[in-house]
C-alpha cells in the first residue's frame, strides 16, 4: 500500500535525494509547493520547498552513501512535466488522512521552475554582473514599459545579442508568444535552456501598477528592467517607475523616444543607470 508522506527541503531536487536515500527509489513527488517568506508582495522573499510523495514500496533495507541524482533523461522531459503541470492543476489537494503529516499544496509550477533551473545549466561565475541583460540560458528579462514600449527594446535585444522574445500584459508582439500564467513563463525558461540563452519579456504597464506586479510574480524574472520614454512628461515617468521601485529591484533602464524632446536628460533624474542603448 503506498504511503505518503511530507518532506520540506531548499530544493525538489533535495527532497528527492533525502527521500530515495531513506524510502528507496521508488518514490515520486505528488504535489508540491513553493513557500516563500519575508519579502514585499511576495516577492524576493526567502523561499524553499515542500513536497509529498508517495513511497510505492517498503522502505529499502540498504541505504547508499552516495544521494541518487535525479537521472538526465527525466531532466530533459520538458513536455512531459508540462503535461503534469496540466494534470495537476485538476487533482483535488490531498486529504489529511492520506498523509503521515499535515495536507500541503500542488503547486506544480514550483516543481517546474526547479527542474528547470536544475537542466544542466552553466555555472555562473562570481562577482557582479555587467550593467547588460542577463544572457544565461533559461533567465527572464522582465523589460517593463507603458503600453507597447518595451516591444521594439525587446526586438533590438534579439538583433543584437540572440535573446528569445516574448510578451506579457498590454505588450502586444506578433512575432513573440504571450506570457499569462506560471506555465507559460515556465515553457519560456524552458525554451530558453533549449536555445542555451534569456528570454527578453516585453511586459506592458498602464498607469495602475497592479497588473504589473501580478505579471512580474508570475515571472519571477531574474532581472527587471524599465523602458522609459524621454518624450513623456517626466513627473508622469517617475510615478509609475517609482513605484515599480518600491516592490521590485530596477536592474536598469532603457530610454527611448530621446529625438522627440529637447529635454532628454530629465531621465537621468529617475537615478537609475542607463543599461542599453536604444537609439
Amino acid at each position: 500500500m503506498p504511503r505518503r508522506l511530507r518532506l520540506a527541503g531548499d530544493t525538489l531536487e533535495a527532497i528527492l535525494d533525502d527521500a530515495r536515500r531513506e524510502h528507496g527509489p521508488d518514490v515520486r513527488i505528488v504535489s508540491a509547493e513553493r513557500i516563500i517568506t519575508g519579502g514585499i508582495k511576495g516577492l524576493f522573499g526567502r523561499q524553499h520547498y515542500e513536497a509529498v510523495i508517495e513511497v510505492a514500496s517498503p522502505p529499502a533495507l540498504h541505504v547508499t552513501d552516495h544521494p541518487v541524482r535525479f537521472p538526465a533523461a527525466r531532466r530533459a522531459g520538458i513536455a512531459a512535466l508540462l503535461d503534469d503541470a496540466d494534470d495537476a492543476d485538476r487533482l483535488e489537494p490531498s486529504r489529511s488522512e492520506d498523509l503521515e503529516m499535515s495536507t500541503g499544496g500542488d503547486d506544480f509550477a514550483a516543481m517546474l521552475d526547479e527542474l528547470i533551473a536544475e537542466t544542466a545549466l552553466p555555472e555562473r561565475t562570481g562577482g557582479p554582473r555587467e550593467t547588460g541583460p542577463s544572457t544565461a540560458p533559461g533567465d527572464l528579462v522582465a523589460l517593463v514599459g507603458l503600453g507597447g514600449d518595451a516591444v521594439a527594446v525587446a526586438h533590438a535585444m534579439r538583433g543584437r545579442l540572440g535573446l528569445l522574445t516574448a510578451s506579457a500584459g498590454q505588450a502586444r508582439d506578433a512575432d513573440a508568444p504571450r506570457v499569462v500564467d506560471h506555465r507559460s513563463a515556465t515553457e519560456a525558461r524552458a525554451r530558453g535552456v533549449h536555445a542555451g540563452t534569456s528570454t527578453a519579456v516585453a511586459v506592458g504597464l498602464t498607469t495602475d501598477l497592479a497588473d504589473g506586479l501580478r505579471i512580474l510574480d508570475v515571472l519571477a524574472p531574474e532581472q527587471v528592467w524599465v523602458v522609459v520614454d524621454a518624450s513623456r512628461k517626466h513627473a508622469d515617468t517617475a510615478a509609475w517607475v517609482d513605484g515599480l521601485r518600491g516592490v521590485v529591484h530596477v536592474h536598469a533602464m532603457v530610454v527611448v523616444g530621446r529625438s522627440l524632446t529637447r529635454t532628454p536628460e530629465t531621465v537621468q533624474l529617475l537615478g537609475l543607470p542607463v543599461g542599453w542603448d536604444a537609439d
